[in-house]
C-alpha cells in the first residue's frame, strides 16, 4: 500500500467531515482498578459515552483522537525528531501528581472514597434513618464526621484506623457525640471504605469465628473480599484452579524479559481504591506515554491527517449510535435487542446512502446550471440577432441623413426609437454576459470538487476496522455481543486522572500482597466440586489424608487458604480464557504497539 495519499484517496476521504468529540477510550473489561493494556486517553467525557481504546493522553493535552497517534509519513528534520523524542520522554517520565486529584481536605477525601461531599447516600440514609430524618444540623455533623474519618484513613492507609484513635482527631464540636462517631466508623469499616487492603493491624480480628466461607477464585476481587471477611471474623477458604494468585493480573517472566498477560493499566486514580493499595505497598506508578502510532503492513506509519480523520469519523459513529439509543430509544428491531455492532453497521450503511444522495444532488445541481447556461446562451443568440438588426437600421438612417438635406420627422422619430431599443438591448446583453460568467464559475466549481464516490475508501475502512477491533479489545467481546443500550453504562462511574502503569510490571504485586497476609496451605487437588448454590462441598486429598470442606450459605470471592483443582472437574466446565476478539482485517493490515500480550 502506497504510504502517500493518492488523489483518489483524497477525494474518497473528503466525506469524512470533521466533527471533534471527546473520546472516552475503552477501559478494559478485565479491570477492577487495574485495566487491561490498550487503554485510552483520559478524556473528560463525552456526549456519546464511549470507552477508551488507545493509550491515553492527559486531559490537558490533545483530546481529539483516541489518542496521540502516528505522525504523517514525511521526512522530518533531525531537530524535529529530537524534539519529539524529548517531549515523549518528558511525558513518559512525568510523575507530578499522577492522581490528577486537586480536591483538598474533606471534599477530596469524600471524592476519593466515591461519596458525595455534602449529602448522604441512599445506603447511608437507610443505615442512619435518625440522621436522614433529623435536622439539617444533624446531617451536617454526620457528613463532617464521615468525611473526617475518611480523611484520617487516606492520610495514613498503612495503619488500621481505630475508633479510639480517631475520636480525639475529630474537631470539636463534631466529636461531642461519641456514639455517632462510633456508628459512622463502624459503617465505613463494614462497607470497606476504611481499613481495607494491606495495612498494619492494631487490633486482632475476633477470635470467635462467626461462620465459614469458601471463596472461588484467587483473583484480586476474591483476595480482597476474603481478607475483608476474615477481618470481620469469618473463617475463609479460597479455591483457586491455577498454581498462582492474581487471576487476570498475570506477569510472564523469562530470563530478563517481563511481559504482562492481563490487567496492567490503572485507569485513573481519582476515586480508585487502587490509590490506597499503591500507597500501602509502595507501588511506583507512571503515566503511560501519549504516542500511539498506527502501522501499516509495510511497517510505515499511517499518515497523521488520515489517522485523525478516520478517528473523528469513528467518534461520530459512536455518537450516532448513542443518539439512536438514548434519544430516539431505538434499542429493539424485530423484537430482539440491537447490538452495538449492528447499530454501527446500520449507521455506516446510512452514511453510504447519504453519500449517494449527495452525489445525486451534486449532479442535479450540475444539470440545473447547465440548463440555465443553455437558456442564457439561447437568449444571448436571440438578443444578438436583435442587436444586429437594430444596429443596421440605425446605420441606414444615418446614411440617408447624410445624403439628403430634407428631414423626415417620422423617420427621425423611428430612428431614435430604434436607437433606444438598441441601447436597452446592449444593457440586457451585458446582464446576460454577466450571468453567463457567474453560471460558468459555479459550474466549474462544482465540476472541480465533486462529492466522494464512497463513504469510506478501502484504506479508510481498514483503519476504521482497527478502531472497531480496539473497542472489542477494550470490552473483551465482539461488538455483536455488546448491547447498544447498556454497553457503556459504566461510563459515568469511571475513575478520573491519568492512566498509569507500574514499573517492571509491579501491578502484579497487588494480589501477591494480599496473598502473603494469611497463612497459606499447600495446594491440594480437588476430587469433586458440586455446583449447588446452597451447599458447596469439596473433597480434598493432601498426601494420605482426606478432608472434606463444606460451606452453607454465602459463597463469595477472596483469600486465606488456597486449594487447587483441575478445571476439568467442574460442571459446567470453566469457560475458555482464549482471547475473544475476531479481527475484522484478516491480514491485520493495521496494528499498534499495545502494552499487552494476549494468550
Amino acid at each position: 500500500m502506497n504510504s502517500s495519499q493518492t488523489k483518489s484517496d483524497k477525494r474518497e476521504s473528503e466525506t469524512l467531515e470533521s466533527g471533534d468529540s471527546d473520546r472516552k477510550r475503552p477501559c478494559s473489561a478485565n479491570d477492577s482498578g487495574a485495566s487491561d493494556a490498550g487503554d485510552g486517553q483520559d478524556d473528560n467525557r463525552r456526549t456519546s459515552r464511549r470507552k477508551k481504546g488507545k493509550n491515553q493522553e492527559d486531559s490537558d493535552s490533545k483530546t481529539g483522537g483516541e489518542k496521540g497517534k502516528g505522525d504523517a509519513m514525511k521526512p522530518e528534520s533531525a531537530n524535529s525528531v529530537k524534539s519529539e523524542k524529548d517531549d515523549e520522554g518528558e511525558q513518559d517520565s512525568e510523575q507530578d501528581d499522577p492522581t490528577g486529584i486537586s480536591l483538598p481536605g474533606l471534599e477530596g477525601a469524600a471524592f476519593q472514597s466515591r461519596l458525595p461531599f455534602d449529602k448522604m447516600t441512599a445506603t447511608e440514609a437507610a443505615c442512619f434513618p435518625d440522621v436522614a430524618g433529623g435536622l439539617p444540623q444533624t446531617q451536617k455533623v454526620f457528613l463532617h464526621v464521615r468525611n473526617r474519618l475518611l480523611q484520617l484513613w487516606l492520610d495514613n492507609p498503612k495503619q488500621q484506623l481505630l475508633y479510639e484513635n480517631a475520636l480525639p482527631l475529630v474537631e470539636a464540636p463534631y466529636n461531642s457525640d461519641a456514639p455517632l462517631v462510633m456508628r459512622v466508623h463502624s459503617f465505613l469499616e463494614r462497607h470497606g471504605l476504611i481499613n481495607f487492603g494491606i495495612f498494619k493491624r492494631l487490633k486482632a480480628p475476633p477470635a470467635v469465628k462467626h461462620g465459614k466461607v469458601i471463596v472461588i477464585g484467587a483473583g484480586i476481587a476474591g483476595l480482597a473480599a476474603a481478607q475483608q471477611m476474615q477481618q470481620f471474623g469469618m473463617e475463609v477458604i479460597v479455591l483457586e484452579s491455577r498454581d498462582r494468585v492474581g487471576g487476570r493480573i498475570a506477569t510472564f517472566r523469562k530470563s530478563s524479559y517481563i511481559a504482562d498477560l492481563g490487567a496492567m493499566v490503572v485507569t485513573g486514580l481519582g476515586g480508585n481504591p487502587v490509590t490506597v493499595l499503591s500507597k500501602q505497598i509502595n507501588m511506583e506508578l507512571h503515566k503511560i506515554h501519549q504516542k500511539c502510532p498506527l502501522y501499516e503492513s509495510n511497517g510505515s506509519t499511517v499518515p497523521k491527517d488520515k489517522d485523525e480523520m478516520v478517528e473523528r469519523e469513528f467518534n461520530r459513529l459512536l455518537e450516532a449510535t448513542s443518539y439512536l439509543s438514548h434519544q430516539l430509544d431505538f434499542n429493539y428491531a424485530g423484537g430482539r435487542p440491537v447490538s452495538l455492532g449492528q447499530a454501527l453497521e446500520w449507521v455506516i450503511k446510512l452514511q453510504e446512502k447519504n453519500v449517494k444522495d449527495k452525489q445525486i444532488q451534486h449532479w442535479r445541481a450540475v444539470i440545473n446550471l447547465q440548463d440555465r447556461l443553455k437558456t442564457n446562451q439561447n437568449n444571448m443568440i436571440s438578443l444578438q440577432d436583435t442587436i444586429q438588426e437594430l444596429h443596421k437600421h440605425c446605420q441606414d438612417f444615418n446614411n440617408k441623413q447624410n445624403i439628403t438635406t430634407n428631414k423626415d420627422i417620422t423617420a427621425e422619430f423611428e430612428a431614435r426609437s430604434k436607437l433606444r431599443d438598441l441601447s436597452r438591448a446592449c444593457r440586457e446583453w451585458d446582464q446576460l454576459l454577466e450571468q453567463q460568467k457567474e453560471i460558468e464559475e459555479k459550474l466549474q466549481e462544482l465540476e472541480a470538487s465533486p462529492p466522494s464516490d464512497v463513504y469510506l475508501s478501502s484504506r479508510d475502512r481498514q483503519i476504521l476496522d482497527w478502531h472497531f477491533a480496539n473497542l472489542e479489545f477494550a470490552n473483551a467481546t465482539p461488538l455483536s455481543n455488546l448491547s447498544l443500550k447498556h454497553w457503556d453504562q459504566d461510563d459515568d462511574f469511571e475513575f478520573t486522572g491519568s492512566h498509569l502503569t507500574g514499573r517492571c510490571s509491579s501491578v502484579h504485586c497487588m494480589p501477591w500482597s494480599f496473598a502473603v497476609c494469611p497463612a497459606r496451605r499447600k495446594p491440594l487437588h480437588l476430587l469433586h466440586l458440586p455446583t449447588c448454590r446452597d451447599h458447596l462441598s469439596a473433597s480434598l486429598i493432601s498426601g494420605k489424608k482426606k478432608k472434606k470442606i463444606s460451606s452453607k450459605g454465602n459463597v463469595a470471592a477472596g483469600p486465606v487458604y488456597y486449594v487447587a483443582w483441575r478445571a476439568a472437574a467442574l460442571a459446567p466446565p470453566v469457560p475458555s480464557l482464549s482471547y475473544p476478539i475476531r479481527w475484522r482485517v484478516c491480514n491485520l493490515i493495521y496494528f499498534v504497539l499495545l502494552p499487552e500480550i494476549s494468550s
